[in-house]
């Protein structure tokens, strides 16, 4: 088993079996039953002698049996020693009968048992018969400080958003982040879905009451009865909870809706207000975004084109010209090192992110001012600092070796074969029939062309409604109707243009 640096080292404990004991197979097996028995794992087994030849004339005599002792909740050292008791068997069955050297041990030389001193020695003595380290799969913790491309992509594109600005989010994230599973019982569920998220967040509040008065040492008291009408003064106050953490949706996820499950599996949210009980909504996001890029091209601009700049930031659209794809953002992190649930530290893509603005920032930057990109200096590389701090996410000195975003340099990987499931296009055939010749025009039309009529025509010319037609993504998904973003399947769609008429002759 190979070492795997995302999995958790466990403490253990070098353990053998001596010869005398080896050659009883049955005596083993009690020994390895009475092992287990007390919550040790044998994570390492080897039975064998020439390994031995340099500790003691007597392990010549015949096999030895080696393992590697693991506990789950007590130090495995302390456990096994206890368990195998004294070094002198006649010392051992005065302390304890029942221990393993007092059981099978019959001298200092022949007390049958070894096990480690601490931790260095069993690291030590590991080495020797090449055993890896023994390891588990970490348990899962709800960490809002490490964040997986999963949690992140549910913020930069949310169900609800068509056309989402994945860049503005993530700078937001970025700034104002991380983003969590957090979601409100005022905002994010229905009514009755909503009762039982305040039920349950007033059952956590409540222990949180009960907890801190036992650590500040208050008694708890009695709730008055409603026949007194009284109130005992809290001694212990805690802000009022909206929110539902990811553990608390786990626990109420079954007794939710199926409308707001959607909600809690598809969206995730950036937090604030008061306490940070607050679901920032799109609008916000939006007006957040707009605030932030005007500050900064306003300090760009300063240094560029001084008291200037307050009347070039009136007359900019503060709409980023960059756009990020899912696969650019993934490239973006690629670098970046994951736990074993595959999650980032957010402080790491915290730093990717911003080196990545200012990047951006400058790019921008130079199309507003018609300034070569490359004349833009990076702040950063004034001071002289090794370069592996500047390939350190950690370190506040690291640096993004482009000077382009990564829209005008990524490039996407070619199609070299066509998926079975992809049906051919007619409008790519090399040769045609003669009835397949209008079809395929018309194909063409649809997928490479924008019709355009005027609205007085549009009865006329387009019977059937009128598209304003996008490019919804690359490659061919399904009919021409799904690159449409605005559709009138009716006269009263055209701007109301028959009914303004109507007026007009009245």
């Amino acid at each position: 088993m190979l070492f795997d640096p995302k999995q958790e080292n466990l403490p253990y404990t070098f353990a053998m079996i001596k010869p005398d004991t080896t050659l009883k197979p049955n005596i083993v097996q009690e020994v390895v039953n009475k092992i287990e028995a007390t919550g040790l794992t044998i994570k390492n087994f080897v039975q064998q002698q020439k390994y031995m030849d340099e500790i003691m004339t007597y392990m010549l005599s015949g096999e030895c049996v080696m393992f590697l002792l693991c506990h789950e909740t007590e130090n495995p050292i302390m456990v096994w020693k206890k368990m195998i008791g004294n070094k002198d068997p006649i010392e051992a069955k005065k302390a304890d009968p029942q221990s393993l050297r007092a059981i099978y041990g019959t001298s200092i030389i022949k007390n049958e048992f070894h096990g480690s001193d601490d931790p260095f020695s069993a690291n030590k003595e590991r080495d020797i018969f090449k055993f890896p380290i023994p390891q588990k799969i970490p348990d899962f913790k709800f960490d809002k400080m490490k964040v997986s491309l999963e949690i992140l992509f549910k913020f930069l594109y949310p169900p609800n958003l068509e056309h989402s600005n994945a860049l503005e989010r993530l700078d937001i994230f970025a700034i104002y982040g991380p983003c969590v599973n957090y979601h409100s019982v005022d905002q994010c569920f229905c009514r009755e879905c909503a009762i039982i998220g305040k039920e349950h967040i007033e059952s956590v509040r409540e222990s949180l009451i009960v907890s801190e008065q036992t650590k500040l040492g208050i008694k708890i008291r009695p709730q008055p009865t409603t026949a007194t009408r009284t109130q005992l003064p809290q001694r212990v106050q805690l802000p009022p909870i909206r929110l539902l953490k990811e553990e608390d949706i786990k626990q109420i996820y079954q007794q939710l809706c199926e409308k707001c499950q959607f909600h809690c599996n598809g969206y995730t949210h950036l937090q604030g207000g008061r306490n940070m009980q607050h679901i920032l909504t799109d609008q916000e996001l939006n007006t957040l975004a707009k605030e932030m890029n005007k500050q900064e091209i306003l300090e760009l601009l300063y240094s560029e084109k001084g008291n200037a700049a307050n009347v070039m930031i009136e007359t900019i659209d503060l709409y980023e010209p960059n756009h990020y794809t899912k696969e650019m953002i993934e490239l973006l992190f690629k670098e970046l090192e994951t736990d074993y649930y595959n999650r980032f530290k957010f402080y790491h893509l915290q730093n990717v992110i911003l080196e990545d603005r200012r990047i951006r920032m400058n790019a921008w930057m130079s199309i507003l001012i018609n300034k070569p990109i490359h004349r833009f200096k990076n702040p950063k590389l004034v001071s002289k600092v090794p370069s592996e701090m500047r390939k350190n996410p950690e370190s506040i000195h690291y640096t993004i070796n482009r000077i382009l975003p990564l829209n005008q340099t990524y490039k996407k990987k070619d199609i070299t074969k066509m998926p079975l499931d992809f049906p051919p296009n007619l409008a790519d055939k090399d040769k045609l029939n003669p009835n397949e010749e209008k079809l395929a025009l018309l194909k063409k039309l649809h997928r490479d062309t924008h019709h355009m009529v005027e609205i007085q025509d549009a009865k006329k010319v387009v019977s059937n409604g009128v598209y304003l037609l996008r490019k919804y993504n690359d490659g061919r998904n399904g009919d021409w109707d799904n690159y449409s973003s605005l559709k009138g399947m009716n006269r009263g769609s055209y701007v109301n243009y028959e009914q303004k008429k109507k007026k007009e002759k009245l």
